[in-house]
């Protein structure tokens, strides 16, 4: 079988094209032969033919050390010819990793471009990797937002201010301490914020019984997610641009399309319990909120503890 073959043989079974990895694990398996390959087992083949038939000719005398270069000839050759199989193998992976990347980047944009419209239903072509791709951008984003908000904040009310020669007799740093280690920290917390988010979400829908997986919780919060994105994005932008104050109010704006996504969810699951559904949905929010307010103070001590640290010179 060959490799056109093969190719028609893979859409009849899977109803789709083979990607480029497939076709190279199908050419190792031995499943088809590839043109370019064999032609070069046909090289390789002959010329050691070649090679057997000029050394049969002067093989009378000395049979025995002929015999020994014939076969070391055989076995460079095929070791030549494989070494080449394996480099064409490697370059088509490599080459598939490009274009696999460079599709899901297409396939993201266009997906994002769709649920901006209608977040509620689930858009077309979704890729559980979108939910990595969208919540890696906000917590990116509203970290390096909130980065350079809060330097020109401490730049503005400390050092360009009358408070920065009291602040020094104090000791309070006149020099601004937000910076790249500011910047990994809100990493780290709007990632665990994110992730108690979600955390928060799912025992309120398991206090209404929902079969609704961590997984499911995290694929609804990612379509809904997708406005409060842009508005994160944006948000970095007129930091950086240092309209901070639109910014905040920009930033602001995003927080509450988040909140709003988690009451939407847990209002709008199905309740499962024998309380009335009232009760029932109120029960699940106090629930949500008692996880996401102890977190949040946990989170917000531990990072203003920092602030502090880098603040006072004393």
């Amino acid at each position: 079988m060959n490799k056109t073959d093969w190719i028609e043989y893979f859409e009849a079974i899977h109803s789709r094209i083979p990607n480029e990895a497939e076709i190279a694990q199908a050419l190792v398996a031995g499943e088809f032969s590839d043109d370019e390959i064999a032609e070069a087992a046909e090289i390789v083949e002959e010329t050691v033919s070649k090679e057997g038939n000029e050394s049969g000719k002067t093989v009378t005398s000395v049979e025995s050390s002929d015999d020994e270069s014939i076969t070391s000839a055989t076995e460079n050759k095929t070791a030549d010819f494989k070494s080449k199989e394996k480099e064409v193998i490697e370059k088509l992976k490599d080459n598939q990793v490009i274009s696999d990347g460079v599709q899901v980047a297409s396939n993201y944009f266009s997906w994002v471009l769709e649920t901006v419209k209608h977040p509620m239903s689930k858009a077309s072509g979704f890729n559980s990797l979108y939910t990595y791709l969208t919540l890696g951008i906000i917590i990116l984003f509203a970290s390096l937002s909130s980065t350079l908000n809060l330097h020109a904040f401490y730049e503005k009310t400390i050092v360009n201010s009358s408070f920065s020669e009291f602040g020094s007799f104090v000791g309070i740093s006149t020099k601004n301490p937000i910076g790249f280690g500011t910047f990994i920290g809100l990493l780290f917390v709007a990632a665990l914020f994110i992730l108690t988010l979600f955390f928060a979400t799912w025992v309120a829908l398991k206090v209404l019984k929902s079969p609704l997986t961590f997984s499911n919780v995290a694929d609804k919060y990612t379509s809904l997610f997708i406005p409060a994105t842009f508005l994160i994005v944006i948000a970095s932008i007129l930091s950086l641009i240092r309209l901070n104050m639109l910014s905040y109010i920009v930033f602001i704006l995003a927080l509450s399309i988040m909140s709003i996504a988690l009451y939407y969810i847990i209002l709008t699951a199905k309740n499962n319990l024998k309380l009335d559904d009232f009760y029932a949905k109120l029960l699940a929010l106090m629930a949500c909120g008692a996880i996401i307010c102890v977190m949040t103070f946990i989170l917000v001590l531990i990072f203003t503890t920092i602030i502090f640290k880098s603040a006072f010179t004393m």
